[in-house]
């Protein structure tokens, strides 16, 4: 599992560039080859020149392992992890914080980082679906077709478990507001911004809103 994780950084490498993905490729290809002092030496060049890669500090672990020193690589991975948070948009490589907790629940062999690791994937996982969701949601917005958009605005906010930025919760209003679905509009229009109201409102001129157990009422006639 692991040698098909480093492969796959290997060939995600770009093969246009000229320094940091050629230095990631050539450590990570003599690292496969048990070249481990020429993989040192570049490991020295990315320290240098990129000491916050993602890409080099796993290499680092993985020489370490390599060498037996698994003592230091038990370190460098609990430095790797408090370095930098997964979830933050600072962060250039979620998948890399992934192998990093595969690697160390081999190292260390613990339930717990094992459930770490499943919810760390699985974490990814929602991720990428909610961006092919919002995908699908402003294509069929793009199309006028309200309908299939609801379907994906559903599927979005089941994995986000009702948690919405201000942006897709504005696009998921206006899809369900077009379906007349009154209930679901109500639940999105209370995690709306007051700008965000006042934006609707002005857009919509005939749509009037009310608060209490029904939640969003919609003063307009079906055509």
């Amino acid at each position: 599992m692991i040698t098909i994780l480093i492969l796959l950084i290997i060939l995600n490498s770009s093969a246009d560039a000229e320094t940091f993905d050629d230095l990631v490729r050539s450590g990570y290809t003599a690292y496969s080859v048990d070249q481990i002092e020429e993989a040192r030496e570049i490991l020295e060049a990315l320290e240098m020149e990129y000491p916050d890669s993602h890409s080099g500090k796993l290499l680092q672990i993985l020489v370490e392992i390599k060498e037996g020193n698994n003592t230091k690589a038990e370190r460098l991975l609990i430095e790797f992890s408090n370095s930098c948070n997964i979830n933050s948009s600072s962060c250039d490589s979620p998948s890399v914080h992934i192998i990093a907790q595969l690697i160390k629940c081999r190292l260390l062999n613990f339930e717990s980082d094992f459930r770490f690791a499943d919810k760390m994937i699985k974490e990814q996982f929602n991720n990428l679906y909610r961006d092919c969701y919002e995908s699908q949601i402003d294509i069929y917005i793009n199309n006028n077709d309200p309908e299939r958009a609801s379907r994906a605005c559903d599927a979005y906010i089941s994995l986000s478990k009702g948690n919405l930025g201000q942006g897709i919760a504005m696009k998921c209003f206006v899809v369900y507001h077009a379906c007349f679905r009154n209930e679901d509009a109500g639940r999105i229009w209370r995690q709306l911004s007051f700008d965000n109201k006042v934006l609707l409102k002005e857009k919509y001129d005939g749509v009037e809103t009310e608060y209490g157990q029904g939640g969003y009422v919609c003063s307009r006639q079906e055509d």
